[in-house]
């Protein structure tokens, strides 16, 4: 007898952003999208409920095997950078996109229980999680709820100040049938501060698309890495930890002046980036520094190409998936020894160095040492390119879908002996 396809439901972020193949928004809205993408090679029926897009993200939609439901969505701002209220702003603005998001996904849905007999939902946000469990129970279906812990905690105690605002987080945790973490690292922290059971959470990476950065690399023309960049990649702000990497720069360039330092990514606060400025002007770093904000996948594959190494200075991470995309462009990586970081480096001893994130001089001697040692460069390169295959999309849907069949097997375990 045939076995027939398991049917997922993919419940999008709807916050604002996106999902299509290559979206330079952020690294949840790709997952939505390549992890219903190779579901669908790998058998599945998957339903992916999601905002519209715009006509090119339509366009790549139309190419994946998954089926996607579109919901409208007000186009609402989403980065504020006024002082004082950037954070509250974001806080309720974040909150209003779900909210929009989840009540007409939770109709979807419903109607899609009407005539599927859905097995697994996958929630990637907060609000649209709760509305699931809702509508699942309102319908009495079986369906298991997994639900992907989506904000970068960190791995401290949080304060009641730290929990008030992640109310809807920490409910979506609790009522879940099941967690997914990227790192784990998470898994553990999870377990300490909110006393979940261990079974209850499972650790899948997110992914990066290393086939297409192999296949950008294969068709790049020209010889790479001659333009002396160390690039350090991600959102400004102090979690990423740029200002460090600043401080650092005046002792690489003594030794080394003919490289430069380029920052890339979205300002979460004006003040932050303009403290970091502020130590270049006064230290008359600027020919070695570049600020080049948010840039598109392309300007970013052509950075990373020509990069000679890359710097990675964050104070705390979920998973870090710049990191694996770096390494994944054969880049000799300087990181942070945060867990997350440490979990992906020790697939392959010497894959990259860590340093601790406050380390001044432990990061520029790194820094100098690998400027310096073209041997070394080249065994990192290799066994970073190495590391990044267990992170390539077919294999954290594989995954995935092994964490769902053994899922629905408990659910249905446990339904027989209620019933028996």
């Amino acid at each position: 007898m045939k076995e027939s396809k398991m049917k997922v439901v993919q419940l999008g972020v709807g916050a604002g952003l996106p999902v299509h193949s290559g979206d330079e928004f952020g690294g949840t809205e790709k997952g939505v999208y390549w992890v219903s993408h190779w579901l669908g090679y790998l058998g599945c029926q998957v339903y992916v409920i999601d905002i519209k897009g715009r006509a090119e993200q339509r366009e790549e939609r139309q190419k994946s095997l998954a089926k996607f439901y579109e919901v409208w969505h007000l186009p609402l701002r989403h980065n504020y950078n006024f002082p004082f209220w950037s954070r509250f702003f974001n806080y309720l603005l974040a909150m209003l996109h779900l909210l929009l998001f989840a009540l007409p996904s939770s109709l979807i849905l419903n109607r899609l229980f009407a005539r599927e007999k859905i097995e697994v939902i996958h929630a990637y946000s907060n609000l649209p999680a709760l509305a699931a469990i809702v509508v699942n129970k309102l319908r009495r279906n079986a369906a298991v709820i997994v639900y992907l812990e989506s904000v970068a905690w960190g791995a401290t105690k949080l304060s009641w100040r730290q929990r008030l605002p992640a109310l809807f987080e920490i409910l979506a945790l609790k009522w879940s049938d099941h967690i997914i973490v990227e790192a784990p690292s998470l898994k553990r922290w999870l377990v300490s501060e909110f006393n979940l059971p261990p079974t209850k959470i499972s650790q899948v990476y997110s992914g990066v698309a290393v086939d297409e950065i192999e296949q950008f690399l294969s068709h790049k023309a020209g010889p790479c890495r001659q333009s002396n960049t160390v690039p350090c990649v991600g959102r400004v702000s102090p979690r990423k930890n740029q200002f460090t990497a600043g401080k650092v720069i005046p002792k690489v360039m003594a030794a080394h002046p003919e490289f430069k330092f380029v920052f890339v990514g979205p300002t979460s606060t004006g003040k932050y980036l303009n403290s970091i400025k502020k130590f270049i002007a006064d230290n008359e770093l600027s020919p070695w520094v570049e600020f080049r904000g948010e840039v598109s996948k392309q300007e970013l594959y052509d950075l990373y190409s020509e990069a000679t190494l890359f710097l990675l200075p964050s104070l705390a991470e979920s998973q870090g998936l710049v990191l694996v995309e770096a390494m994944a462009f054969g880049l000799p990586v300087i990181a942070s020894t945060i867990e997350p970081f440490v979990d992906v480096v020790n697939r392959e001893e010497g894959s990259a160095i860590l340093v601790d994130p406050n380390d001044v001089d432990g990061m520029a001697a790194a820094i100098i040492r690998l400027l310096e040692d073209s041997s070394l460069r080249q065994s990192m390169s290799q066994k970073a390119k190495r590391v990044s295959r267990y992170f390539s999309w077919e294999q954290v849907a594989s995954h995935t879908l092994a964490l769902y069949k053994k899922l629905v097997q408990n659910e249905k375990k446990s339904l027989s002996e209620v019933g028996s």
